[in-house]
């Protein structure tokens, strides 16, 4: 009776990748052609329900407290709509009115606000400000939506994206999430907002959190479609419970 009331994995995912494109559409911010589908994608609706795990803070945290969904202060890089899918782990269901709180870095590689040095060196106008920070709320279909520029690269680790989600304020499971690495070269080597900067020193394999098996980062690595080689579009589900995760990825 349970299963007959669930709505299918592929159902959500195909939702959110044609609202999260309509959506670009609507404020302008993100100029999708076409929306995705789920074959054009590439999503694989398997273990979508598995449960999300944690993965470290990090220095380079900051609390903003920022709600919005454009977190790009006039920031240039490949314009990105990041889509986040929160489903509930023992029933698969979507899950409303989840905080999602993310950081990243710029097309430079660098953090913004008064953070630790290391996240920011030199830079003293990064530190005033609060680019690629932001918090959202799902919908009631589980969605949340960013408008953000893909990250830059900095020394030790690969290119990724910091987030916390919260239900009702408390902190449930706080985690990152990566890119593969050949759409993150290809972006590097071709997009001018990227290409004056060396080649990076660390990818998904050599990386120092989850680096040197792609099979234990696949869970983490975001479902991605380049349109047009002018915007990305960015998929990840995030599966929690009620209580805050206790599994490290």
């Amino acid at each position: 009776m349970r299963e007959r009331n669930l709505i299918t994995r592929r159902d959500l995912l195909v939702r959110g990748l044609t609202t999260a494109a309509g959506l670009s559409l609507g404020i302008g911010a993100l100029p999708v052609f076409g929306a995705p589908t789920f074959d054009t994608i590439g999503l694989a609706a398997k273990n979508a329900c598995s449960l999300t795990c944690s993965q470290t803070l990090g220095p380079c945290y900051y609390a903003a407290n920022l709600i919005r969904q454009d977190v790009r202060e006039g920031k240039a890089g490949l314009p990105t709509l990041l889509s986040f899918l929160v489903l509930d782990a023992d029933t698969c269901q979507p899950v409303p009115n989840a905080s999602i709180d993310i950081w990243h870095t710029d097309a430079g590689g660098v953090y913004s606000a008064p953070i630790n040095a290391m996240c920011n060196p030199g830079d003293a106008l990064a530190r005033t400000q609060t680019f690629c920070r932001g918090i959202q709320l799902t919908n009631s279909d589980g969605y949340a939506y960013f408008n953000t520029v893909f990250p830059g690269w900095y020394s030790g680790r690969t290119t990724h994206i910091h987030l916390t989600v919260r239900l009702s304020g408390t902190e449930i499971v706080t985690t990152q999430f990566y890119f593969d690495d050949a759409l993150t070269d290809f972006i590097y080597r071709n997009h001018p907002s990227y290409t004056s900067r060396p080649d990076r020193n660390t990818t998904n394999t050599t990386d120092n959190i989850l680096g040197g098996s792609l099979t234990r980062m696949a869970p983490y690595i975001f479902n991605t479609k380049l349109i047009a080689q002018k915007s990305l579009v960015a998929l990840k589900v995030i599966t929690i419970r009620t209580t805050a995760t206790r599994c490290n990825a």
